[in-house]
Parts: C-alpha cells; structure tokens; sequence
C-alpha cells in the first residue's frame, strides 16, 4: 500500500472538516426550516381549535332582576276572586229583587186609624196657625180642653172648619162656637179643599188627641171607624191640603 503523505492527509482531513461543517450548517438550516412549517402548522391549528374551545364553555349571563310591583298591584294580585259559582248568583239578584218586590202586598185601606189619619190632615194644615202641638199662634189654642169648651157638639165644629170666617159672615154670622167667639178673619173655609173623611178625622184629633176627650160616638163608631155624616167610612192614609184655619 501507499502511503499518503501527511500533508495531504491533514489537507484532506481539513478539507473534510470544512465540508463536513458546512453539510452540518446546511444540515441545521434545512432542520431549521422545516422546524419552521411544522410550528406554523401548530400555530394555525391552535388559532383553529380556539373558537371552538370557546363555543364549548360559554358565558353564563346573570339573569336580570324582576322590577319591583306596586303595592296596590301587589294587592289586586293576593286578592279572592269572585267564586265562578257566585257569577250567576250575582247577575240573577236584581231579578229576584223584582219578584220578591212583587210579591209584597200593598197595605190595606183599614190599616190607618181615624186618630193617626187625623194627626197627618193637622199637621199638613192647621199646625201652621195653631202650633205643633195646639198651643196657639197666629190661630187660636186648641190643646188643653180648648177644642171641647167652645165646641161641645162636634157638628158644630165640623160646619165651622167647612166654611170658615167669610161663610160665616155670608151667613150673618159674627161668633162662632159655644163662647160666641168674635170672628177674626183668619180662618180659611176647607170644604172643598180637604175632604169630609180628612175634616172628620182632624177634628177627631183635635177633640181626642189635643184636647183629651174621650172617643166622641158622634165622631167613631163602636168598632173604631170614623164617622162622616153618620157613616162610618175606611181611611187609606194621610189627609192632604195647604194651610191652616184660625178662628
């Protein structure tokens, strides 16, 4: 075998280091750069995966919080309402408020007596001139025997109320009553005004209920029934007429 120099061993040993290292810088270089595509390619694939990591675990949103109700709605709200049951109970009452009120009688025509009957005729017409109670005013007195003491005979008083100062007077009469009582004037004529059952029945309450007489037979019957020219008659209610009578 030959032998190589030396020189030219440590030349070609030289020569090979030299190409050796650059093969390794190639080397390096080429690992570098396709080191390079491999982390882009990671990159590109966590950029991808991410929105859909963040699709997976949403935000939970805070539910908002209810507005506050007023206190009469809130009332409105706890309160009963009408049973279903009771609707029909409730729409049907005016009509059984119009049955029942046609149900109800009408109050019999007995059902006033002669004293309370004469009491209203007095108080709509005479208490004007002769006070609530009798006592007197613009007409004479009437309570405390007043009545009786000029009147004895209740016909007498009864033609008196009928016609008054001025039928008197036409009459050519200038006293009135038992005591020849001067007339005044004052006292107005009812007849036609008031009717004969309304003039028996307050003079009745004017002898009775003012003066204290006992029931005169002349004015009621045995069974309570006012008399009008002997007869006995039913009151249905409450004298009518406007005024008073004086004496």
């Amino acid at each position: 075998m030959t032998e190589i120099p030396e020189h030219l061993l440590k030349r070609s040993q030289a020569r090979r280091a030299a190409m050796g290292g650059g093969g390794a810088g190639d080397a390096g270089d080429g690992g570098e750069a396709a080191a390079t595509p491999t982390e882009s390619g990671a990159a590109v694939e966590k950029a991808a995966t991410a929105p859909a990591a963040a699709a997976a675990t949403p935000t939970e949103v805070e539910p908002a919080k209810p507005e506050p109700v007023a206190p009469y709605v809130e009332a409105a709200q706890r309160r009963k309402r009408v049973p279903i049951w009771a609707v029909p109970v409730l729409a049907a009452l005016p009509i059984w408020a119009f049955v029942y009120a046609a149900t109800l009688e009408p109050p019999s025509l007995g059902e006033a007596d002669p004293l309370t009957f004469g009491e209203g005729v007095y108080a709509s017409n005479c208490a004007t001139c002769h006070g609530a109670t009798g006592g007197g005013g613009v007409g004479p007195a009437l309570s405390g025997g007043a009545v009786t003491d000029n009147f004895a005979d209740p016909a007498d008083q009864i033609e008196w109320i009928q016609l008054g100062s001025a039928g008197f007077q036409a009459d050519g009469r200038n006293t009135y009553g038992d005591n020849n009582t001067p007339i005044n004037g004052g006292m107005p004529g009812w007849e036609g005004v008031l009717t004969p059952e309304e003039i028996a029945a307050v003079v009745f309450y004017e002898r009775s209920g003012l003066s204290g007489e006992e029931p005169n037979e002349a004015l009621v019957n045995a069974e309570g029934l006012l008399l009008v020219d002997g007869e006995p008659v039913v009151l249905a209610g409450g004298g009518g007429g406007e005024g008073g009578h004086g004496g």
